[in-house]
């Protein structure tokens, strides 16, 4: 099996890690990070993930500067503009990109570029991240937050979308249903069935409508086998 890692995770990880606060005279401090510890940091990193997979090769995938979801809601991870970003972290993914076999697609997360790899049939991959919105994708993944395993299956995947649809993900900037979390959705879709007219049903019980329902639908849902033409840098949308 390869190790398919979710490269944008190690790098902060690693960046942050190699951060140095130094106080000069106790007048102030400064901030600084060494590139060498930097690239150390995440050599370990990749290092302990292919350990825990129980990989012996490793590839890393990293999120393009552009996104489509942007294009498609200006929302899509707005919140996040003011948070700091550790120091060197463009130099070291530059790095790590040069340093193990790596991808960036045009246009694409780092999420959608491992979803369309780990989807596809026969593939040697497991998925590795520790963002749980990977069980929407079917595919073999390791949680390296958590320290599980997960073989998901079309249909476990398709749910977990529709649940995230109905939750929405404030971490990433849209809103789902007032009143839904997770854990709600799955007792929603479980009792109502999990097809689209249901998560439509919620929407508009509660004030909303299709479209909505439909643009977070989007944003939930990572890439998948078949969702990208390479000649074309086309995107296949989901669709109900």
């Amino acid at each position: 099996m390869i190790a398919l890692i979710d490269g944008d995770m190690v790098a902060y990880r690693a960046a942050f890690l190699a951060e140095t606060e130094i106080m000069w005279n106790d007048q102030y401090w400064t901030l600084h990070s060494e590139p060498s510890k930097m690239q150390s940091e995440a050599i370990r990193h990749v290092g302990e993930l292919m350990d825990e997979a129980n990989c012996d090769s490793v590839e890393l995938a990293f999120s393009s500067k552009k996104n489509f979801r942007k294009d498609l809601n200006p929302l899509y991870k707005s919140n996040r503009k003011t948070k700091r970003k550790p120091l060197g972290l463009s130099a070291l993914i530059e790095w790590m990109s040069a340093n193990w076999k790596s991808y960036t697609v045009d246009n694409l997360e780092a999420d959608d570029v491992i979803g369309i790899m780990a989807s596809k049939p026969n593939n040697n991959y497991i998925a590795v991240s520790g963002d749980k919105d990977f069980k929407t994708i079917p595919c073999k993944f390791y949680d390296f937050t958590r320290k599980q395993f997960h073989d998901i299956t079309k249909t476990e995947a398709d749910f977990t979308h529709l649940c995230q649809t109905l939750a929405g993900d404030p971490t990433d900037g849209y809103a789902g249903l007032k009143g839904f979390g997770m854990v709600t959705a799955e007792k929603y879709l479980n009792k109502h069935g999990a097809t689209w007219k249901s998560v439509v049903d919620a929407y508009t019980s509660k004030g909303s409508n299709e479209t909505e329902a439909l643009l977070n639908a989007r944003m939930a849902y990572i890439l998948r086998h078949g969702d990208y033409t390479k000649s074309t840098k086309k995107i296949k949308l989901w669709n109900s």
